[in-house]
Order: C-alpha cells, then sequence, then structure tokens
C-alpha cells in the first residue's frame, strides 16, 4: 500500500516545551537569547525619562548641572572644602559622575518591574532583562557627566595652562565604573520585586542614597575625616569614588585592600542578588 499524502509530507517544527533551567547562567543565557527584546527595553526607558515635561530633553543637560553648580558654589567656594590639589569643580564632577550613575543605576533597576508590569502580564519577559534595561538612562547622563568633564578640561587648559587628565591611570576609572555598575544591578536584583508591591521601598531608598553620598567622598576628599577613614572604607562606593578619581585626576588615596574590600562585597550583593531574583520572579509574574 502507498503511503498517503499526509505521511510523506515532513512534519512541522514545533515548541519544545522544557522545565525551566535554573541558575545563573540560564538567567544569563536567556538575555542573550532575547537580546532583540533587551534593546527594545533599553529604548522605552530612554523615551520614558523625561516623557509628559514641558522642557523635555533640556532635563538631559539641567539635572546635572545645577546641582554641580550649587554645590560648586556651597562646598567649594562658602565652606571652601579642600579638593586634593585640582579646581574643586574638577574634583566635583568627577565624583559626582560616577555616584550619580550608580544611584540613576540603582533607582531605575529598583523601579523596573514596577514601570513594566503591564507587559509582564501580558507576554512572557525573561524578567532580568527589565532590570539591565532599565539602568539605560544612567549610561546617558554618565555621558553627559563625562561631557562636561572634558569641557572643564579643556577651560582650565587654557585659563591655567595645566592638564589635569591622567590617561595612564584610566584603567581603574575603568575598573570602578564596573563595581559601580555591578553592585548597583545586584542591589536592584534584591529589592525591585519587593518594590513591585511596596513603594514604602523606592520612597526609603531616595533618604537611603541621599544620606549614603555623604558617607562617601563626593563632595569631600576623604582625608577630611582621617580618623574615620578605617569606617568610610566598609562603604564599597569610596574605592569606586576615589578609583575614579585616581583614574581620571590621579588624585586622593587609591588603596588596594578598599578595591579588594569593595570588590568581595559587590560579588557577594550580585551574586545573592541573582539567586534570590531567580526564586523571586515567578512569584514577581503573578503580582504584576
Amino acid at each position: 500500500m502507498e503511503a498517503s499524502h499526509e505521511q510523506l509530507m515532513p512534519l512541522p517544527e514545533g515548541w519544545v516545551i522544557e522545565p525551566r533551567r535554573e541558575g545563573v547562567r540560564a538567567r544569563l543565557a536567556d538575555v542573550w537569547r532575547y537580546r532583540r527584546l533587551l534593546r527594545f527595553f533599553c529604548w522605552k526607558s530612554l523615551q520614558k525619562l523625561y516623557a509628559r515635561t514641558w522642557l523635555g530633553a533640556s532635563w538631559l543637560f539641567i539635572r546635572p548641572l545645577f546641582p554641580l553648580a550649587v554645590n560648586t558654589l556651597i562646598f567649594g567656594g562658602v565652606l571652601g572644602v579642600g579638593s586634593n590639589g585640582v579646581p574643586y569643580f574638577l574634583f566635583l564632577v568627577v565624583g559626582s559622575s560616577i555616584w550619580d550613575f550608580f544611584s540613576s543605576a540603582l533607582t531605575w533597576g529598583t523601579r523596573s518591574l514596577e514601570l513594566n508590569r503591564g507587559f509582564m502580564s501580558r507576554i512572557y519577559i525573561p524578567r532580568l532583562i527589565l532590570p539591565i534595561a532599565s539602568m539605560t538612562p544612567a549610561f546617558l547622563n554618565f555621558a553627559i557627566h563625562l561631557g562636561v568633564f572634558a569641557t572643564a578640561l579643556a577651560y582650565f587648559r587654557v585659563t591655567t595652562g595645566i592638564w589635569y587628565f591622567t590617561p595612564w591611570n584610566l584603567g581603574w576609572a575603568v575598573l570602578s565604573f564596573a563595581l559601580a555598575l555591578l553592585l548597583a544591578l545586584g542591589i536592584a536584583l534584591w529589592i525591585s520585586v519587593p518594590a513591585l508591591q511596596a513603594r514604602d521601598i523606592r520612597f526609603t531608598l531616595g533618604y537611603v542614597l541621599g544620606f549614603w553620598i555623604f558617607l562617601t567622598p563626593v563632595l569631600y576628599p576623604l582625608k577630611v575625616a582621617p580618623q574615620y577613614e578605617w569606617l568610610l572604607s566598609l562603604n564599597p562606593m569610596v574605592a569606586v569614588v576615589n578609583g575614579f578619581k585616581y583614574g581620571l585626576l590621579g588624585i586622593g588615596p587609591n588603596n588596594l585592600r578598599d578595591f579588594e574590600v569593595s570588590g568581595l562585597l559587590t560579588l557577594v550583593v550580585l551574586a545573592s542578588g541573582f539567586w534570590f531574583f531567580g526564586r523571586a520572579e515567578a512569584e514577581a509574574g503573578d503580582k504584576a
């Protein structure tokens, strides 16, 4: 008997339903598999940055420039805070650039699930994409800060004849940037799921960051409080900010031990954040 026409046709390929793979490697593989979706959410995060505002994209420049001007006037002018031998504005803009990147990445990463709950309730999204993509505005703000830094460098080169940039230390700045990014991601993975239901976490985070900056040598050099230097070194952002200043300006203490402590704390927070987020992401989908 000849086979029927249906039997001769190849079977169509279909979806294979498998149990979800566990582990950090599987979560990162999902992010790579859905990288186009990751780019979509990155662009969406930028679009929502200053939506429904009168000044629009002008806020990209107002937000960094206004605090820099005020803090330079108060701390560099009125209070006369030292700046390790460089103009205070340069000292401030370098410290503020890495701190604002960290705080902005953490804030947006924390709100990632809350801002995208509509997508989570309609289609499947690897949840890890959302905290990563939501940090995109922090990169834009960081680029603007670097633009201000480059402009200030050129200004002081013309007016004082001194070139304050130290390119041979640039590796420390790159390492500091990486630590700031990973630390922000690790903390965001811990608190983004609870923040989906409790806005208290978002409000509390604002107060925590407002206090945290004063424990970090952004507005002042660490030598202002030498008796508390050992205690401040437990703050992982101290090594990050000092390392970033050392990488771009060649100033400030750059203690390798502080970097080791900061790196260890960052790895612990990041690894535990991946573990917690992997266990809680299913619950986040139900809450959405």
